[in-house]
């Protein structure tokens, strides 16, 4: 077996596991989420927007700017 030819296979091989890494990597998410994700259209920032998925309550409700407080000028309820 020739260097070069050596080299190929190892080149090969080297592609043929990255690929398999990304395809267990896109199948993993999708067994973690039950298979429940449904993709909306893209986002403005051009990236698709899952709905749900995982991540806590807590989380969700704060990035909608639901965090428990009491908006300015508003008095908490006694």
């Amino acid at each position: 077996m020739s260097a070069l030819s050596n080299f190929d296979e190892r080149k090969s091989e080297a592609r043929r596991r990255s690929d398999t890494v990304v395809v267990l990597t896109i199948n993993d998410a999708s067994s973690r989420s039950g298979g429940v994700d449904s993709m909306t259209p893209r986002a403005a920032s051009g990236k698709p927007k899952l709905l749900g998925s995982g991540g806590s309550m807590v989380a969700k409700l704060k990035l909608k700017g639901i965090d428990g407080r009491a908006p300015p000028g508003v008095e908490p309820a006694a």
